[in-house]
Parts: C-alpha cells; sequence; structure tokens
C-alpha cells in the first residue's frame, strides 16, 4: 500500500501545491475541498500527469461525521502519514468592518 498525504482544504494555493510536492516524493496524495469539484479534477489531473497519484475528495468538513467517513475512505488506499489542515472561510478582498459575522464564525467551525 502507498503511504498518503490528506490535504483537507486543497485549492489552487497552499493545499494543492502541497499535494503536489508530497505526490512528486512517493505519496498518494488525497485532495478535499468543499467546492469547485472541477478545480479538484484540475488539481488531481495535474499531479497524474507529472507521474504522481491523487485522488479528489468532496468534502464539507462541518458536517456532522465528515471527518471519520473521509479518513476511513482514505484509509484504503494506504496508511494516512501525513495530514494538512488548510481549511479557512475566504473574506475575500474586504475590510474587517465590512466581513459578515457569519463569515468569521464558518471559520471558527471549521477549526
Amino acid at each position: 500500500m502507498k503511504k498518503v498525504c490528506l490535504i483537507i482544504g486543497a485549492g489552487a494555493g497552499i493545499g494543492g501545491s502541497v499535494g503536489a510536492k508530497f505526490a512528486a516524493n512517493g505519496y498518494h496524495a488525497a485532495l478535499c475541498r468543499r467546492s469547485d469539484a472541477e478545480g479538484l479534477q484540475k488539481l488531481v489531473d495535474g499531479i497524474e500527469s507529472s507521474g504522481g497519484t491523487a485522488s479528489g475528495h468532496m468534502l464539507n468538513a462541518v458536517e456532522a461525521g465528515a471527518i471519520e467517513k473521509l479518513v476511513e475512505e482514505v484509509e484504503q488506499i494506504g496508511p494516512i502519514e501525513v495530514v494538512l489542515f488548510n481549511l479557512g472561510a475566504q473574506i475575500g478582498n474586504r475590510s474587517l468592518e465590512s466581513t459578515a459575522l457569519k463569515t468569521f464564525e464558518l471559520g471558527w467551525q471549521m477549526a
């Protein structure tokens, strides 16, 4: 079985880049994100076209039992040796005063 790097919050920035780096070093990159299945598939395809292995998993991390279900699924690939918890609620290009309280609450729920 291949060792696995699980990345929760695999976007086009840090999460996706870390996944690609681990895949280039012999890990299977299990990439997870809440939205944009097409973008997730592009990350997986990019890793695989470079000779690595990866899988994409859609995940709502604040949903009860979602993380546990994900871990069970990913462990079928191999033992999880690395986990990157890279979640965050995106505030966008707004000032602190104009950011909705709900955005901050979502960030705390994911932590």
